[in-house]
């Protein structure tokens, strides 16, 4: 199985997501890393480092990306 990651340097497959935006938006609504990255099933360390630069695996991407975009709501997600 592939285990791509999307990483901040790599803008074309992220579809621009970076570390410093996410965090911004996070912090802009408000939320703890863990309530935040808790909806995309994602714990609050591996959160912590995605938003210093860590690739993130493509489906927790995709998922960031379609929730930033507004094709998904907090109803959406489970977290």
């Amino acid at each position: 199985m592939d285990q791509r990651t999307v990483s901040d340097d790599s803008s074309s497959e992220s579809g621009g997501l970076h570390s410093s935006e996410l965090k911004r938006f996070r912090i802009s609504k408000r939320e703890s890393q863990e309530k935040f990255w808790g909806r995309f099933g994602v714990t609050q360390s591996s959160g912590s480092r995605f938003e210093t630069g860590l690739g993130i695996p493509a489906p927790v991407a995709i998922l960031v990306k379609l929730y930033l975009n507004g094709k998904l709501s907090d109803g959406d997600l489970p977290g």
